[in-house]
């Protein structure tokens, strides 16, 4: 799990710094700004090729997806299926 949490923190503050004060694991980065609607699809494919899993349509439309520690959890699970 820390890898994952590593690899999407690290991921999102490429572009940006994440305030200290701010709670990563709730942050939504597409409301909050860090990463647009084209950037997650990116983002996302990223994520799917760096640990060898894909998302399907419905995980993809979940707004669990937009929120750091619950996508750490989605990766999480789909790594334990494998």
């Amino acid at each position: 799990m820390e890898k994952v949490k590593e690899f999407i923190v690290d991921y999102i503050q490429r572009e940006y710094t994440i305030s200290e004060d701010i709670d990563i694991m709730e942050l939504n980065y597409v409301e909050s700004g860090y990463i647009d609607s084209m950037g997650m699809i990116q983002f996302i494919a990223v994520i799917e090729d760096e640990f060898g899993i894909s998302f399907s349509d419905d995980e993809l439309a979940e707004p669990d997806i937009k929120v750091v520690g619950k996508l750490i959890n989605m990766v999480v699970k789909k790594l334990e299926e494998v």
